[in-house]
């Protein structure tokens, strides 16, 4: 067995410590990056058409059925929003228009961080038993406190045209909107919780 002397050892070590440190350096941002979404045309299929549909139908583009079928409905309602927003109406949904349509790399309907809770709430939530998360809509996205995107601009339209909301429509899901969620709940005798989920669409849709 052939012995390296110690200081031998120590360069061959660092040489094989930096080609890892390169070697994950080169590789490591291909993984890091978040799933871009699909590309979709007439013809295209599955849940991310549901979820465009869902979209454009809420914020008044779309007035066909939520099926998650590409047909040329949902490419017209595609142009009119991208003429609507500035861009090419070419009605292909690329990363640009997905960008406009919900313009946070994090989904519409994921869960916010949580707030600092004050002491009365900490101990509220102790003696509390947690409460099960609401099943997702077939037509419209789950929204709640730190959603983002022109489902939310969408939303805060509906609650000021039904009397419930007076600020900006900013696209951001804040307290006041959080606020008017519940009023809107609690108008339409529903849980006020504050989460919009399928009950709330349906509700301040009618």
């Amino acid at each position: 067995m052939i012995r390296l002397q110690p200081h031998l050892f120590m360069q061959t070590m660092r040489s094989i410590v930096l080609s890892m440190a390169l070697m994950i350096c080169t590789i490591a941002p291909g993984f890091a990056q978040t799933p871009t979404r699909s590309i979709l045309r007439v013809g295209s299929q599955g849940s991310d058409v549901t979820e465009l549909q869902s979209t454009l139908k809420l914020l008044g583009y779309y007035a066909g059925t939520v099926n998650g079928v590409f047909e040329e409905s949902t490419a017209q309602a595609v142009r009119r929003f991208q003429a609507a927003a500035g861009i090419t109406a070419d009605g292909i949904v690329g990363s640009e228009t997905w960008n406009r349509l919900f313009p946070t790399s994090e989904p519409v309907a994921a869960n916010p961080a949580p707030r600092p809770q004050t002491p009365v709430e900490s101990r509220r939530s102790e003696v509390e038993s947690p409460r099960p998360e609401p099943a997702p809509t077939g037509e419209f996205p789950i929204l709640r406190r730190g959603a983002r995107g022109e489902a939310v601009r969408g939303l805060q339209n509906r609650l000021r045209a039904i009397g419930v909301y007076d600020g900006e429509v900013d696209g951001i899901f804040g307290s006041g909107t959080e606020e008017a969620v519940k009023a809107a709940q609690s108008k339409f005798g529903l849980e006020a919780d504050g989460i919009v989920g399928g009950a709330t669409w349906a509700a301040i849709l009618r």
